[in-house]
Formats: C-alpha cells, structure tokens, sequence
C-alpha cells in the first residue's frame, strides 16, 4: 500500500498536461517550480497551476519522486 493517496481525475488530468508540455523531464521542471514558487508556461502559469501547488502542499516532494504517470 502506497503512503500517499491516489490522485483525483482533475489532479491526474493536470498531471498528464503538464508531462505533455514538458516533456521527459517534466518532474525536474515541476520541483523547480514548486522549490522556487515560479509557475510559467501554460500550464503553470493559468489555472492550473493552483491543483499543482496543492499538491505540492498536501503530497510533498517525496510524492514526487515515487510517482509514475499511469499509462492512459
């Protein structure tokens, strides 16, 4: 069992468009702008960007680091 609760469809949703903008090194670009609180591009800088920061908040880095985007 995981330490960490499973994303909602909207959070999961957010996630996946996110990864899509950025690419394979989407994770290093999200902790960048969760350590340094600078949402930009289009997904962190529009309304998504508040789902992102509540992850951040609830969830914390170490979720991160163990999470693996589902295959769609």
């Amino acid at each position: 069992m995981s330490e960490y609760r499973d994303l909602t469809p909207h959070e999961l949703e957010v996630v996946r468009a996110f990864a899509a903008e950025y690419g394979r090194e989407w994770k290093e670009y999200l902790m960048a702008a969760w350590l340094s609180y600078s949402y930009k591009g289009r997904h962190m800088g529009g309304q998504d960007s508040g789902t992102l920061r509540c992850l951040r908040n609830e969830l914390g880095h170490g979720w991160l680091d163990k999470f693996k985007l589902p295959k769609p």
